[in-house]
């Protein structure tokens, strides 16, 4: 069986990085545990984990970033990204999930809004979750 670290005080933290410069790595490093290709987690306040995105959107430049946190109510998390190409932060029915912009996702958003959706669409909110 292995090995479990559990930290008191906080709200678990995940944060995934994709094509960032390394010095973000580097500086994410100091609060959150690095467990493998890009992925961070850790289990901070909330004042950090906003200090961490706004960090991360600092000297993310053309780079991709998700933030995943624990919290309270449906559906438990909180969920925001920064970076996304061909992909949207959408809320269906209450929970966060982050859907590719295709062929497929045209027809659902044309099925549940009743109008075809636009190429240059923005991105649906950054933040999909409470403290």
């Amino acid at each position: 069986m292995g090995k479990e670290l559990l930290a008191e005080g906080g709200s678990m933290v995940v944060m995934i990085l994709e094509c960032v410069p390394t010095v973000l790595r580097g500086e994410l490093s100091r609060w959150l545990t690095p467990v493998g290709g890009g992925v961070h987690v850790g289990q901070v306040s909330t004042l950090v984990r906003e200090e961490l995105w706004k960090l991360a959107l600092n000297k993310a430049g053309k780079g991709r970033v998700i933030q995943i946190w624990s919290c309270r109510g449906e559906p438990g998390y909180g969920l925001r990204v920064h970076g996304l190409v061909d992909a949207t932060l959408v809320d269906l029915e209450g929970l966060p999930m982050i859907a590719v912009r295709d062929a497929a996702w045209r027809k659902a958003m044309e099925r549940f809004t009743g109008k075809a959706p636009h190429e240059n669409m923005p991105e649906a909110g950054e933040d999909l979750g409470s403290s």
